[in-house]
């Protein structure tokens, strides 16, 4: 989880529980499938027991390991930078029942930025001293430890104030004990073992008065087992699986810690997707739970444990949902929270982390066509070394343009996913509803073209649980989708607002996708069915079947970061630095397109306009059909459409396309 980007303000409902009675780790297994994710299929890798993992000799979550000179050179310069600084104090806490939540979420978002850079600093400096015995760099970082080690674990850094920061230093105070090991006097070991083992036995404990209802505590990780989908408790277990095993014979809280985690986090390291790699709960999200944590968690097990969570099928195949959903050049993420974020300088350090685990062409092109990353973020110190000037990564011959991942319900088709003038199209249709981070959206779809976003999952991420959040951003008509009756749309913040690919096809000229939204709408609807035919490279019919026992107005609804220029009704034009899209209804009930810039409810903070467009029906039917053409940079092609017995054939370039009288099927021909 990004500390910096979730300000979560203590408000995220705790998740249902997935299963009504508490279950063993592979019990797990049996609820994750209940609520529709795959499991990790292949056996979970073995780790060793406790007892020999409380004789390894420290350090054992990093050995020492040369750096390339620039990458030392950097972190030395950084290190050197914040020798002689003013280490903060402790942050006030500020009671969340006694201000507004916009001004708690800040100082919640404060109190993480605080923790967090506190701890980065604190590990740059120990690192630095391990690698190369530097005796000003392990005195800072000692200073450092022993600083942060006084601070109040039930204050603003504790868990159940504002449980990232409490995570962030537990972790810095954890790695720099264990790789500053020699340097501890008896006293300086039992301050600040005693302030881990405080925030751990939080983190792992009951609940307890005082704490808010937006935080839990893991309950001994009994909690994820009935809740998996905590996307804070996951990452929280994450950590915890490297902390207990760096200090497992240092107390008896971190071997009860070791024997709670380590074997719920190797039997099931990630719960939003399953084993084509997929990740459910938004592609900013998996840039910052994933490379943020997960990635440096794997290299540290592996030296701590011999536990290699890079072989496991999740991790192999994980290059292609980061290939095809963000791939170079993109101008944001696709679906859920933080989906309008361009995050280049993550995703080029993601890119080159993946590609150094493993012998993969596409991996390899993935990481040269991006540039950009720290060298210093913790999780690329700890990759293994490579030399990238020296490493040939050509696009690898034959890979597909378009891709589904079945796992999380997301499509992509590219024009030419090497180029990054390219047009892509994202679609989605998921079995993890809208739960968490994910939004109502499902059969949405968004579309980027030359670099620039046209078709944008409208909303800002300012923060978790915000008005706007609720009221917006995470609701259908904030998104490229099906509303109904004035906005209305799918149920939120639930996994049972499902969507379901029906139907994914690809080839040379073209890509054919179909989702059923149907269930999402929670019994509103009896029909919620899109077909997305895509023809290479910028042409893309929309063909949307909607049914309902009671008579509604229906609403097709497309957003853009610019104001839209409306024709006649029945179409409209986006343009967003010099690229153009037009969309024309070439079937629809009786209606027109209006526009407005205005949020149901504005964000909190100062953000760009975005622009709304929705067609309307001006009539109340049971049933509805649209037929939807979008052309991109406005070419204008001749498109004919003859409606034939009860289908209608639309010849779309060499594509004729044959659609029934609901709109629910299509046959491409």
């Amino acid at each position: 989880m990004n500390r910096f980007n979730n300000m979560r303000l203590l408000l995220q409902p705790k998740g249902a529980r997935s299963v009504s009675a508490k279950r063993g780790v592979y019990g797990l297994f049996v609820a994750s499938l209940l609520v529709g994710a795959a499991a990790i299929a292949e056996t979970p890798p073995a780790y060793p027991f406790l007892s020999t993992v409380a004789a390894t000799p420290h350090p054992r979550t990093a050995k020492p390991a040369a750096l390339p000179p620039a990458t030392l050179k950097l972190l030395e310069d950084q290190v050197k930078r914040y020798l002689q600084e003013t280490l903060p104090a402790e942050p006030d806490w500020v009671p969340l029942t006694s201000t507004s939540s916009s001004v708690a979420a800040q100082a919640s978002s404060n109190v993480a930025a605080v923790a967090g850079n506190s701890a980065d600093r604190m590990l740059w400096a120990a690192y630095h001293g391990l690698i190369t015995g530097d005796a000003a760099s392990k005195a800072d970082a000692r200073r450092r430890a022993l600083h942060f080690a006084k601070w109040s674990t039930r204050g603003s850094t504790g868990v159940w104030y504002q449980d990232q920061a409490a995570r962030s230093l537990a972790w810095g105070l954890a790695l720099t004990y264990d790789w500053l090991y020699p340097t501890w006097t008896a006293a300086e070991r039992q301050l600040i073992l005693t302030a881990i083992q405080s925030r751990v036995q939080d983190m792992l404990g009951k609940k307890m008065p005082g704490y808010p209802t937006g935080w839990a505590p893991l309950e001994g990780g009994e909690s994820i087992d009935c809740s998996p989908y905590d996307s804070h408790g996951t990452t929280t277990m994450a950590q915890l699986a490297v902390i207990c095993s760096a200090l497992v014979g240092e107390d008896p809280t971190f071997a009860r810690c070791y024997s709670q985690t380590v074997s719920r986090y190797v039997a099931n390291p990630m719960p939003w997707g399953g084993d084509d790699g997929g990740f459910a709960n938004g592609s900013a999200y998996s840039t910052w739970a994933v490379y943020g944590t997960q990635l440096v968690v794997w290299d540290f097990l592996k030296s701590t444990l011999g536990v290699d969570m890079w072989q496991t099928k999740w991790a192999q195949n994980h290059i292609n949902y980061l290939a095809y959903f963000m791939p170079p050049g993109s101008p944001s993420n696709v679906f859920g929270d933080g989906a309008e974020r361009q995050l280049n300088l993550e995703w080029a350090g993601q890119a080159k982390v993946y590609a150094t685990h493993y012998a993969n062409p596409l991996a390899d092109w993935y990481a040269k066509s991006q540039s950009g990353e720290n060298p210093i973020h913790l999780p690329l110190l700890m990759s293994p070394r490579r030399d990238w000037s020296s490493v040939s990564a050509p696009f690898p011959a034959g890979t597909p343009a378009s891709i589904q991942i079945p796992s999380i319900g997301w499509v992509a088709m590219h024009s030419d996913l090497a180029n990054t003038a390219r047009t892509s199209v994202y679609f989605k249709s998921s079995p993890y509803g809208s739960f968490n981070h994910s939004h109502a959206d499902q059969n949405s779809f968004v579309i980027n073209a030359r670099g620039s976003a046209l078709a944008i999952d409208s909303g800002y991420y300012d923060y978790y649980g915000s008005a706007h959040w609720t009221d917006w951003y995470k609701q259908t008509r904030a998104h490229n989708a099906i509303t109904f009756d004035g906005g209305q749309g799918q149920t939120h913040d639930t996994m049972n607002a499902k969507g379901k690919i029906t139907r994914f096809e690809n080839a040379s000229g073209y890509t054919v996708s179909a989702g059923d939204a149907t269930t999402a709408y929670g019994g509103a609807l009896t029909a919620a069915v899109r077909s997305m035919i895509y023809a290479r490279p910028d042409l893309l019919l929309v063909v949307d079947g909607l049914a309902s026992d009671t008579a509604r107005t229906w609403e097709w609804n497309i957003h853009a970061a610019n104001q839209m220029v409306l024709s006649g009704g029945q179409a409209l034009e986006i343009q967003n630095n010099g690229v153009k899209m037009c969309v024309q209804m070439l079937e629809a009930p009786a209606g027109a397109f209006s526009q407005t810039d205005v949020f149901t409810t504005a964000p909190n903070g100062n953000y760009a306009a975005q622009w709304h467009s929705r067609y309307a029906s001006t009539a109340k039917s049971k049933q509805t059909r649209f037929i939807t053409l979008l052309d991109i940079e406005c070419k204008h092609p001749v498109v004919s459409l003859q409606n034939l017995g009860g289908k209608t054939v639309v010849n779309l370039g060499a594509l004729q396309i044959e659609i029934s009288a609901d709109g629910r099927q299509i046959v491409k021909q």
